[in-house]
């Protein structure tokens, strides 16, 4: 049988471990060093578990009470999830599923789970999981699209279904997947047409908003980086005319060499001016201290480009016009850090640096001139 002291002395370690009381009741040690009562039990020759609660917010005493609780229910016939189910609230059901998922997650995904969750929990949070409608869930994607963030919508969508279906309920997200906004293209929407791109050029020159977001859309067009590498973007990652964006940055993580065209290094020059002293090139205000992942798209939308071009959309249009300029089909994929496939994936090896550099130069040239 467990005691105060056991608890308190257990230390937690890379994956999750469980403590045994007695009677069903477990202590489960979290990687990140919580602990919580876990209670075990059969229903219908399924085994099954329940939350009892948070160690320290929950005492062992407390913890064995709800456990005899239960078990008074089921030598009723009551199975105490269900009860328990009926009275929690979404809150507490995805804390519960949050914390059992993540142990499998890298830090980035828990991020942006958390994030996604985050805005499900603004209309949902404190309804009883089971008096939640598929229009109360619908109410909060139509919020992310009207945002224009559509494909942020359907994610919040499912991580809503997710935590629905971890506690075997009845998933009311289901009955809205046709019902929310499809992105106008399978691809992010982009801008080829060399007019249609020197009206985008022009407008983001003439953004009136926050200095930091309009230097950073005039880098991305240079350098038609990924969106977190140029969010994220380090002073110590820029080693004089070459940006060195490390692999953990970087969505097929391998480390990516940006060389930077004179234009792209004017604009750092200028950026070193005002956030010189600061970790990131475009630093903001933001919990982070760089620019939010919808920051950029917001603006772009502002601007009268939502379904038309978006941040992702400048790695599409430098590709479209690189090729149909002629440009080495090779250093274009390695540039866009593209992972290589088939043969072409063999010559890839050569990193084409060279040739990389004169076509970064040659395209900063080119959106100059238009």
């Amino acid at each position: 049988m467990l005691t105060d002291f056991d608890i308190k002395k257990a230390k937690s370690k890379s994956k999750k471990y469980f403590l045994k009381d007695r009677r069903g009741l477990f202590v489960r040690v979290n990687p990140g060093g919580t602990k919580t009562f876990i209670y075990r039990y059969k229903w219908l020759d399924h085994d099954l578990s329940l939350k009892v609660g948070e160690y320290g917010t929950v005492t062992l005493s407390q913890a064995r009470a709800k456990r005899d609780q239960f078990i008074d229910d089921l030598s009723v016939g009551i199975n105490p999830k269900e009860e328990s189910t009926k009275r929690a609230t979404f809150k507490q059901m995805s804390d519960e599923w949050f914390e059992a998922k993540q142990v499998n997650w890298s830090e980035k995904t828990k991020q942006t789970n958390m994030k996604r969750l985050s805005y499900a929990l603004l209309d949902l949070g404190q309804k009883e999981i089971e008096s939640i409608t598929p229009k109360d869930v619908l109410k909060v994607c139509r919020k992310l699209e009207q945002r224009g963030s559509i494909n942020a919508a359907k994610r919040t969508r499912a991580i809503v279904g997710s935590v629905f279906k971890y506690h075997m309920l009845y998933d009311v997200s289901e009955v809205i997947k046709d019902s929310l906004l499809v992105s106008k293209s399978k691809n992010h929407p982009h801008l080829t047409e060399k007019e249609d791109i020197k009206i985008l050029l022009d407008k983001i020159d003439n953004y009136h908003g926050s200095y930091e977001t309009r230097m950073a859309l005039k880098f991305l067009s240079y350098t038609f980086v990924r969106s977190r590498p140029l969010r994220e973007a380090e002073w110590s990652e820029i080693d004089g005319d070459m940006w060195r964006v490390p692999e953990e940055k970087e969505k097929t993580r391998r480390p990516l060499l940006v060389p930077l065209s004179t234009q792209a290094q004017a604009i750092l020059k200028e950026m070193k001016q005002v956030n010189g002293d600061k970790k990131y090139v475009f630093s903001s205000n933001f919990r982070d201290g760089f620019l939010s992942e919808s920051t950029l798209g917001r603006v772009l939308n502002r601007m009268g480009y939502l379904g038309k071009h978006s941040t992702h959309g400048f790695r599409h249009m430098a590709s479209t016009c690189l090729n149909e300029l002629e440009y080495d089909g090779d250093a274009i994929e390695l540039q866009l850090s593209h992972a290589p496939v088939g043969v072409r994936g063999v010559y890839n090896k050569a990193k084409k640096l060279s040739v990389r550099t004169k076509m970064m130069q040659d395209w900063a040239d080119w959106l100059d001139n238009l």
